[in-house]
C-alpha cells in the first residue's frame, strides 16, 4: 500500500494517490498529513486518485463505518472540495462509496467523482464561482 502527496498545477490542488490495500491507521495518518498540508499551504482543493485501490479495511463494513465516523476527529474544514478518481476494482469502489457516505453525513466538505484531474480542476472552478460575490455595478435595481 502506498499513499503519496504532491501539489498540482502551481499550488491549485493537492493530489493524494492511494493504491493497494489500506488499513485504518494508514488512512488516519493520511488525514493528519492532509490537515498539516492545509495549514502549511492554504490549499483546500484535493484530488484523490484511488484508481489502484484494492480494499479499505479488508472490505469489513463495520471497520469502514468506524473509519468514516473518525473523519470528524481531524477537523478538516467543511470548505474543502475533494474530487475522487474512484477505484477500478468494483468492490473497492463500493467500499469508498460507503466511507464517503458516512463522512459526508458527518460533515465532510463537498465531494465529486471525476474521470480525470482536468475534470477535477473544472469542478473546482465551478465551486469557486459559486462562492464568489459579484462586484457591485454601481447601478441601482429597477424599481417596480
Amino acid at each position: 500500500m502506498a499513499i503519496e502527496f504532491s501539489i498540482l498545477d502551481e499550488k491549485r490542488a493537492i493530489l493524494v494517490r492511494i493504491d493497494g490495500a489500506v488499513k485504518s491507521d494508514q488512512l488516519q495518518e493520511m488525514r493528519q498529513s492532509a490537515v498539516d498540508l492545509i495549514a502549511r499551504t492554504g490549499i483546500t482543493d484535493f484530488v484523490f486518485d484511488m484508481r489502484e485501490l484494492e480494499s479499505l479495511e479488508n472490505g469489513d463494513p463495520a471497520a469502514i463505518a468506524d473509519l468514516g465516523s473518525a473523519f470528524k476527529a481531524h477537523n478538516i474544514s467543511v470548505w474543502t472540495n475533494t474530487a475522487f478518481l474512484m477505484p477500478v476494482d468494483e468492490r473497492a469502489y463500493e467500499q469508498v462509496e460507503l466511507l464517503l457516505e458516512i463522512e459526508i453525513n458527518g460533515g465532510r466538505g463537498v465531494v465529486d467523482y471525476v474521470e480525470s484531474i482536468e475534470e477535477a480542476f473544472v469542478w473546482f472552478e465551478e465551486m469557486a464561482n459559486r462562492v464568489r460575490i459579484p462586484k457591485a455595478s454601481g447601478k441601482s435595481a429597477p424599481s417596480s
